[in-house]
């Protein structure tokens, strides 16, 4: 991988951004050769959220290899741009305000974090400049006022009430807990969410907050213990969720655990946890054992990378965000008028990739259609339910 380090003034503000050159073979480099088409990425690479822009990143990479080894996008070989806005928001708008510059650019896909996504979104707009990400929540209205931004993502009321409908109907469970981060971002985001879900369930929940950097979750676990819930959901990353599953049933909590967001649909975490996450319920719009263009791309992703893909959620958005923005040149026919392409984004009502989503574009999204219960098994990650 190689990496150019660029300078840019964005507001009389200094805005220092790592730019990554394609990294698939011969198409690498951010300048398009003939019979190219290129396509910007701007993820975060490294920063507070890089987990996140690296997984989505993989998926972009999986979605590339399969449209060049079909004959590329209207008979040109797609090359991608990587920049890493360093999980930055001025850096995202930056980066955004220079794909739009860049003539030989059609189209670009902006980081997944929302607060990111609509710095880029905002820029995007202004310059006319169409945009896709992956898992974010729907643009800001104010940012997206020209419709030039779309995300491939899921309605996280719908999921999280699914999931609590589900697990009503099927385990009888009414009373939840929900142990969160209290100082994530992600986490704050989808609060209101969950809790909007449980009401519409007619479900009880209860918050436990926990302050970030916490290492013993003695307190929090007594309190989960007396609320006598039928499940909980450990709302943190993926490392400590595990940390506070293990303590968990290390201080004697057996109360199943849930999870209505897909944030912990990791196989890692039954090694993590000591194998205290297994039996895990989970909500996804992502099954492979539901659907088989799922099935296919957890497939390519392995044959690709040489090894099973751990955790599909935004890997699978990132596949499916590329996959959008190539039938749309090839639909519409071209890979360098903009305004065209968006015009052809906006045109699909029920587009299919990995999954299949109902375009809002009212909203600027596409929204994941059904929702699957999996559940975590120690040897095999996760199952139909």
């Amino acid at each position: 991988m190689k990496a150019v380090e660029r300078t840019y003034i964005v507001a009389g503000i200094i805005v220092t951004a790592l730019i990554v050159a394609a990294t698939t073979g011969p198409t690498s480099g951010l300048a398009a050769a003939d019979g190219t088409v290129k396509v910007g990425v701007i993820e975060m690479l490294t920063g507070g959220s890089a987990f996140y822009g690296n997984a989505v990143l993989e998926g972009i990479k999986v979605a590339e290899a399969e449209i060049n080894a079909s004959g590329g996008i209207n008979g040109k070989k797609l090359q991608l741009a990587i920049m890493d806005n360093a999980s930055d928001n001025a850096q995202a708008a930056a980066l955004s305000a220079q794909l739009a510059n860049d003539k030989s650019i059609p189209v670009g896909i902006t980081p997944t974090y929302q607060p990111n996504f609509n710095a880029a979104c905002a820029r995007a707009n202004a310059a006319g400049f169409p945009m896709v990400s992956a898992q974010s929540g729907p643009p800001d209205p104010k940012n997206n006022p020209r419709g030039w931004c779309w995300t491939m993502t899921t309605d996280p009321v719908a999921q999280a009430t699914y999931t609590f409908q589900t697990l009503k109907a099927k385990k009888g469970w009414q009373r939840f807990v929900m142990v969160y981060d209290q100082d994530n971002g992600y986490v704050a985001f989808q609060r209101p969410n969950i809790r909007e879900s449980a009401k519409a369930a007619g479900v009880d929940l209860q918050e436990v907050g926990v302050a970030a950097g916490t290492s013993d979750f003695g307190p929090q676990i007594t309190r989960a213990r007396n609320a006598n819930a039928d499940a909980v959901f450990p709302f943190f990353t993926i490392e400590d969720a595990a940390r506070f599953m293990k303590q968990a049933r290390e201080r004697g909590l057996a109360t199943p655990w849930f999870d209505p967001v897909s944030q912990l649909t990791s196989k890692r975490l039954p090694q993590l946890s000591g194998g205290a996450a297994t039996g895990l319920l989970a909500s996804t719009p992502q099954s492979a054992d539901d659907i088989l263009s799922f099935k296919a791309f957890l497939t390519s992703y392995a044959k690709l990378n040489g090894k099973e893909l751990d955790d599909p959620t935004y890997t699978g958005f990132g596949y499916d965000a590329l996959r959008l923005i190539a039938m749309a040149m090839k639909d519409a026919g071209t890979t360098t008028d903009r305004a065209a392409i968006k015009a052809q984004i906006n045109k699909y009502k029920t587009p299919c990739f990995s999954i299949c989503f109902t375009g809002r574009q009212d909203i600027g999204a596409f929204l994941a259609g059904r929702f699957y219960l999996v559940t975590l098994l120690a040897d095999k990650g996760f199952v139909r339910f």
